[in-house]
C-alpha cells in the first residue's frame, strides 16, 4: 500500500471549460506521473443549470471525457458534434500556431473517477473504461459497496479490475500519542472543517447516512467526534497502522490512500509532522497490504 497525490485540475465541462492547459503543466514539470481526478458534482450544477437529479451531469461527464481523451491522443483537425458541446481541434494555423503542450504520459495520464453513492454510475464508468476508482471519505462499511460498481462497469467492457488501483480518500492525522492526535485533529482544523462545513453540507442532501457505521444511528449523533471515532484514521503510528489494516480488510482490499488535505495555516508544523510520521512510521507497517491480482490480469501485466 502507498499514499499518493491526486491533482484536482482536470475539470469536466459542467463548468463550461476544458482546462487541459493547467493539467499539462504539472505533468510536464514532474515528467509524469500525475493522476487526474474527475467528478460530476458540485455547485457548478446549479450555477450552469445542470439537472444533477436526472443524471445529466454524468452524461455530460462521459461526453467531456471523450473530448478530453481525443484532445490528448488525436492530432487535428477534427470536429466533435456532441449532445452538449461542439468542439474543434484545428490544424496548424499560419504555419506555426498549434497545440504545443501534451501530457508526457502515453497514451494519456491516468484518470481517476470519484464515486459517492452505492451503485455509483461514475465508478461503473471507471470500471468500464479502466480508469482509477476513487472512493470519497465515507464510512468504510459503506465504501465497501463501491467496488461492486467497479466490477459491474468492468464486466460491460470485458475488463478485469484490480483492487490495487482503488484509491480511498481518508482523514488521517498521526501524532506521538492517540491523545495528541485527537487534540490536533478533532480539536483543531480537521474538526472545524467537519463541523462548520462538511457535516452541514451532507445534511442538506440527506447524506449523513454515508458516514454511519450502523444505519440505525440517528443523524443527530453524527458529530465531529462520531466521525473521528468511526471514520477517521487518527492516532499514534501504531494505532493508525491498525486502523488502516482494519479498513483494508473491511472493504476487501485497496491499493492507495489519498490523504484528505486540511489548511493548518495556524499550526503548519503539526500537519507536516503528521504527514512525515505517516510516511516514515506508518507505511512500513502496512506495506504488506497488497491486493492479489486475478489470474487473467496478472498474465496481462
Amino acid at each position: 500500500m502507498v499514499k499518493g497525490p491526486a491533482i484536482a485540475m482536470l475539470r469536466t465541462p459542467d463548468g463550461q471549460g476544458i482546462e487541459l492547459d493547467k493539467f499539462h503543466t504539472p505533468d510536464a514539470v514532474r515528467f509524469g506521473p500525475v493522476d487526474s481526478p474527475v467528478n460530476a458534482m458540485g455547485y457548478r450544477l446549479v450555477m450552469f443549470n445542470v439537472d444533477g437529479m436526472s443524471g445529466q451531469n454524468r452524461d455530460m461527464t462521459r461526453e467531456a471525457l471523450d473530448i478530453i481523451l481525443k484532445m490528448w491522443t488525436e492530432d487535428g483537425p477534427w470536429h466533435h458534434d456532441g449532445k452538449y458541446w461542439k468542439v474543434d481541434k484545428p490544424d496548424t494555423m499560419f504555419g506555426f500556431l498549434k497545440p504545443h503542450i501534451k501530457p508526457l504520459q502515453a497514451p494519456h495520464p491516468p484518470i481517476g473517477v470519484a464515486g459517492l453513492s452505492k451503485n455509483s454510475d461514475t465508478l461503473k464508468l471507471a470500471g468500464e473504461k479502466g480508469f482509477l476508482p476513487l472512493s470519497l471519505n465515507l464510512n468504510p462499511a459503506y465504501v465497501a459497496s463501491h467496488w461492486d460498481s467497479v466490477e459491474i462497469g468492468a464486466k460491460k467492457s470485458g475488463r478485469t479490475p484490480w483492487r490495487g488501483d482503488w484509491r480511498l480518500v481518508r482523514e488521517i492525522f498521526v501524532a506521538e500519542t492517540d491523545e495528541e492526535a485527537w487534540r490536533l485533529s478533532v480539536g483543531s482544523h480537521m474538526g472545524r472543517m467537519m463541523g462548520e462545513y462538511f457535516l452541514q453540507l451532507l445534511a442538506q442532501f440527506g447524506f449523513k447516512d454515508y458516514l454511519k457505521h450502523d444505519p440505525s444511528v440517528p443523524d443527530s449523533d453524527v458529530t465531529v467526534e462520531y466521525c473521528a471515532r468511526h471514520n477517521w484514521i487518527i492516532g499514534s503510528p501504531k494505532t493508525v497502522a491498525e486502523k488502516i489494516e482494519r479498513i483494508y480488510n473491511e472493504v476487501g482490499g485497496f491499493g492507495q490512500l489519498l490523504v484528505f488535505g486540511f489548511d493548518y495555516v495556524e499550526s503548519p508544523q503539526a500537519w507536516k509532522t503528521s504527514l512525515g510520521m505517516l510516511q516514515a512510521e506508518v507505511l512500513p507497517k502496512v506495506k504488506h497490504l497488497v491486493p492479489p491480482r486475478q489470474a487473467g490480469l496478472a498474465a496481462a501485466q
